[in-house]
């Protein structure tokens, strides 16, 4: 993820302090120039029209999240309209909670379940609900690794789990890696680790019709069919925005 030093002094100064040039101001230049991400210094980013909190430092949103997680929410508002009740859905591996809460905001009746392994980010996807205008009662947030806090059965599974091989730290952007947590990032087993979880488990804790939608890369997919040959899903694969092939969407056609 790069960024340029003086757009982003820029933008910080009009963003987050009015045209002053502050003490704090100068502080934040500082932070830049060390390589930390600017929305990190911003201390939020726009995610589907979601206010999202980055004062506990998950993962930064990406564009490609967004782009998968547009379609998802945009095929769930049809199937609300279609059954004519409220959808129950999983938000996994949710690290700022950017995907749950936007299934949340644009589709106010959804019941949101937000599980991230690491509790200290429990706070900030608080925050972001509330600075959101997402009422309480609309999300729950349940610390957890997987779907080992999921209960019951969902309409819809979302997962963007960590599905880099550490074998390619080398090749990301430094800045990244310097500040984002690791955690979100790397999984064992050639990046599908997580996959291969939600491939075995997600089918237990979904609807009948229901959906997972997953992020994963483009190299990945031979290794995901394989995983699915033999399994109960019906599956396809939707695009990013860059018209790479990515992102498996695994059904529950029963």
């Amino acid at each position: 993820m790069v960024y340029d030093l003086e757009k982003n002094r820029a933008l910080l100064l009009a963003e987050k302090y009015h045209g002053i040039e502050s003490l704090e101001y100068f502080d934040d230049v500082e932070r830049l120039k060390a390589g930390e991400p600017y929305p990190y210094v911003l201390g939020w980013k726009d995610f589907l029209g979601v206010h999202i909190d980055l004062s506990c430092k998950p993962i930064i949103p990406r564009a490609e999240t967004a782009h998968w997680a547009l379609r998802a929410i945009q095929e769930l508002k049809a199937k609300t309209k279609e059954l004519g009740r409220p959808l129950r859905t999983f938000d996994a591996y949710a690290g700022s909670g950017n995907v749950g809460l936007a299934v949340a905001k644009h589709i106010p009746n959804a019941l949101v379940e937000i599980s991230e392994l690491d509790a200290l980010l429990s706070p900030g996807i608080i925050a972001s609900a509330r600075a959101s205008g997402i009422p309480d009662e609309q999300i729950l947030v349940l610390p957890g690794d997987s779907l080992e806090t999921a209960t019951g059965l969902y309409d819809a599974i979302f997962a963007n789990p960590p599905y880099i091989p550490p074998s390619d730290i080398d090749n990301l952007d430094p800045d990244m890696v310097a500040h984002e947590p690791h955690l979100a990032f790397f999984a064992d087993d050639g990046g599908n680790y997580f996959h291969k979880v939600l491939i075995d488990q997600a089918w237990d804790f979904l609807k009948p019709c229901g959906a997972v939608y997953i992020e994963a890369d483009e190299y990945q997919r031979p290794v995901i069919e394989a995983l699915l040959k033999d399994t109960p899903w019906t599956y396809e694969f939707w695009e990013d925005q860059y018209g790479q092939v990515r992102f498996p969407v695994l059904r529950k056609k029963i």
